[in-house]
């Protein structure tokens, strides 16, 4: 094939597939070519740029003045995060443009260990998408202070570096763990560095000496935390930068304007909830929400093709360019980035954002429909003990729109030596590996509207059953009927359950295609409305509120975390504070 490759590109033998008449971005210079023309042989481009008159081809398409860019190359994501099937999340946003992915399967590996990773592998393996999966390095996400599914070890790290699909090591997300040397994730870090093995990173709040000590362990990439002074230090250290979509802002547009780092920055998607994914698309998506913020067009193509496939080591894709893989997009523009044409490996696979031919599943194993070990609750679980008539408790204040919250002390009244929630929503993570219904209970503020429960498996990272309830039966209705599910998202309200959506499959995805799953998901959305949840998106508020690494209190299995200290906080505190305000 590389003296097919070589003789078409000389003019000596015809391309396979001749795509002309394109207006062609070359991602290495920022120029845009035109006219231009591709040409293919196999799987492979062996020309980019006008044909000369020996060039000739078996089969020729004209592309009528459109943009050709390189297929999307998204740098760090969790295909769980969509909560299908990896066949249907390829037929999702192949349409869309993206068409590679480096996929960290901490979600799978949190539910079921190196058994969920390589079949998660096995799921990827035939697809039309590119996939590339990362060794899950923190699970739990913060070890000691969480239960999760599995534990996953240095050894276990080497292990999974050993098999071929095994691209990199996944985020390292315990950074105050690195920081502090703790031993877990030395082993990890070392197993990593002996086969020259990528390790992305996870490191939201580290600044000035933390931060070094952090990327001197031979971690240089984040995706957390973003503004334009962090992005600056960031870059500063060596880092690669990955900026998602939920610190897009006008002045850090500005800011990668004129960066002298241009090469090291990436545009990645991280998590897109199903009905995000369905109403605005995906990596194209955040790439135009930058444009509009002011950020250079062709700098964006590049940030999310070039700057990503070399980051990730990924020398076969991310430009349009002799040698590498013919993932090609042919768009109407490059401000509104609607995509026409998808050709992967040279073949068309998506039109007028339709996939062209089903994507086949991979049967998935019995053992992953039954990961839910947790007994049908009672009314006792939800109770919080405690002494005399009031109690000064911590609560999570959420701030309605992102995963950040942040410490707040209320006075509730006790009666009869139960504590009475008043006007803050009672949050419960129940352990559903063991059987044993290990559980903690905590409380939330700024939510004073909310009715009813809402109730989950498919909680970051761990994915323990997490239920928000305003009044205890209808949090024990909805986390029972995710139970008997095998797992999933439920809203209870008044005795009655409003919406159920079963997530079988590890209890965190299910068969359903992005359509049907959407729907299910639109309707839990107008459920959380009617009662009163005043989160701008209901999947952010479920599925992260129980993060043991995202600043700055968050509840697990085990109890109340102060995330930035890595600290335990009581519920109940013993002495009262002239900060209280009565729930």
């Amino acid at each position: 094939m590389e003296k097919q490759i070589v003789q078409a590109a000389a003019g000596k033998a015809p391309f396979d597939l001749a795509i002309c008449g394109l207006r062609l971005l070359n991602v290495f210079t920022g120029e845009v070519i035109f006219p231009a023309d591709i040409g293919i042989v196999g799987d492979t481009i062996a020309y980019a740029g006008p044909f000369e008159p020996e060039h000739r081809a078996k089969k020729t398409i004209d592309a009528k003045g459109l943009f050709a860019i390189p297929g999307l190359v998204d740098g760090h994501m969790h295909l769980e995060s969509s909560m299908m099937t990896p066949a249907h999340f390829a037929e999702a946003i192949i349409p869309m443009g993206t068409t590679t992915v480096v996929a960290d399967p901490h979600e799978i590996g949190n539910v079921m260990g190196k058994e969920g990773v390589k079949m998660l592998i096995a799921m990827t393996r035939d697809l039309p998408l590119r996939v590339h999966i990362m060794a899950p390095s923190t699970i739990p996400s913060l070890p000691g202070y969480e239960t999760s599914g599995a534990d996953i070890t240095g050894e276990d790290i080497a292990e999974l570096l050993s098999l071929p699909e095994i691209h990199g090591v996944g985020e390292i997300m315990d950074f105050l763990g690195v920081v502090a040397g703790e031993p877990k994730m030395m082993a990890i870090l070392a197993a990593a560095k002996k086969v020259n093995a990528l390790i992305d990173g996870h490191v939201p709040t580290l600044r000035g000496k933390e931060l070094q000590a952090f990327t001197a362990a031979g971690i240089f990439m984040d995706h957390t935390y973003m503004d334009a002074d962090l992005v600056r230090e960031k870059l500063g250290n060596g880092m690669r930068v990955q900026i998602q979509e939920r610190f897009l802002t006008a002045e850090l547009m500005a800011s990668l304007n004129s960066s002298p780092a241009q090469d090291r920055i990436m545009l990645v998607t991280d998590d897109v909830p199903i009905s995000r994914l369905a109403s605005k698309g995906h990596l194209a998506a955040i790439l135009r929400q930058a444009i509009d913020l002011g950020l250079d067009p062709i700098k964006a193509v590049r940030y999310a093709t070039l700057n990503s496939a070399e980051g990730l080591r990924l020398y076969d894709v991310g430009a349009l360019s002799p040698g590498r893989k013919a993932d090609i997009l042919l768009v109407s523009s490059l401000e509104k980035l609607e995509v026409q044409q998808v050709y992967i490996g040279g073949r068309l696979i998506a039109q007028d954002r339709q996939i062209l031919e089903p994507i086949s599943g991979f049967p998935i194993p019995g053992a992953a429909y039954h990961t839910m070990k947790l007994p049908q609750l009672t009314a006792a679980d939800f109770i919080i003990a405690a002494p005399g008539e009031q109690a000064t408790v911590n609560a999570i204040e959420q701030d309605g729109k992102t995963s950040r919250t942040r410490r707040v002390r209320r006075t509730c009244t006790v009666e009869k030596g139960v504590l009475q929630q008043g006007n803050l929503v009672k949050m419960a993570v129940f352990e559903r590996y063991t059987g044993k219904a290990g559980r903690s209970l905590g409380l939330l503020a700024n939510l004073e509207s909310f009715r009813g429960a809402l109730a989950t498996t498919y909680a970051h990272d761990c994915h323990n059953l997490v239920v928000f309830s305003q009044n205890d039966s209808d949090g024990l209705l909805a986390a029972n009927t995710l139970i008997a599910a095998g797992g999933g998202v439920a809203a209870a309200l008044e005795g009655k359950v409003l919406c159920a959506i079963p997530l079988p499959i590890a209890g965190i995805l299910c068969e359903d295609d992005m359509a049907a799953l959407a729907e299910k998901f639109a309707a839990l959305d107008r459920a959380a409305q009617t009662m009163g949840l005043n989160h701008a998106e209901t999947l952010t508020f479920l599925t992260l509120m129980a993060l043991a690494v995202s600043p700055e209190i968050k509840l697990t299995d085990k109890g109340l975390i102060d995330v930035v200290r890595k600290e335990w906080i009581a519920l109940i505190e013993e002495d009262m504070h002239e900060d209280t305000v009565q729930a």
